[in-house]
């Protein structure tokens, strides 16, 4: 197993174990389910007993080797992962689309592409991502990690520019409820197709 597939499913995967449950609790019951950047696909796994499908993507090969592995070992057949860049995906339909600490890694031409794609293809959409930490250790621990992880050119635009509010606004999307997460420093927004008139 490649270190990082190793550090996402012991570590990270348990640090973000409160938000998942806190976003299935906003999956309908038989809800068919689209995961942009599932990782190990954790939430999928853990909002398997509520879903009727999932569908993880991601571009880490290693990740999906791991989250199919894990699938055909808990026989969960309503599940599927695919190593593939989202935005190939062929136009298909779901109740819910998702995605957590995902966008703000990305440049905002494909952060706001991958977006549109969510709305574009499903009910619901459901992102967790950052916002601003209230204390100073959470404002300096997303740093930190932003630092460490090679993203942080892209984390400081994306939070001069606005977050997902302006990502959605840019895609003619509206947020319809922000959420604030047990987590410090994320939130998660529902986003809704066109913007209320």
């Amino acid at each position: 197993m490649y270190f990082k597939v190793w550090l996402k499913s012991k570590a990270a995967d348990r640090v973000l174990s409160p938000l998942r449950k806190q976003l299935i609790e906003l999956i309908e019951e038989e809800s068919t389910l689209l995961e942009i950047g599932c990782g190990t696909g954790d939430l999928l796994f853990q909002s398997a007993p509520k879903i009727s499908s999932g569908y993880g993507v991601d571009i880490d090969q290693g990740m999906i080797e791991f989250a199919e592995s894990k699938r055909k070992e808990n026989n969960f057949k309503h599940l599927a992962f695919e190593c593939i860049d989202a935005l190939q995906l062929a136009p298909r339909k779901f109740d819910i689309a998702t995605s957590t600490l995902c966008l703000h890694e990305l440049p905002e031409k494909k952060a706001c592409d991958l977006l549109k794609l969510m709305v574009d293809n499903s009910k619901i959409v459901l992102i967790a991502d950052y916002t601003e930490a209230k204390s100073t250790l959470g404002k300096m621990s997303i740093e930190f990690d932003e630092l460490l992880s090679g993203h942080y050119r892209n984390y400081k635009h994306y939070r001069k520019c606005g977050e997902i509010p302006s990502y959605a606004g840019k895609i003619g999307a509206t947020v319809q409820q922000e959420i604030a997460s047990v987590i410090e420093g994320i939130s998660i927004w529902r986003i809704s197709k066109h913007a209320m008139t």
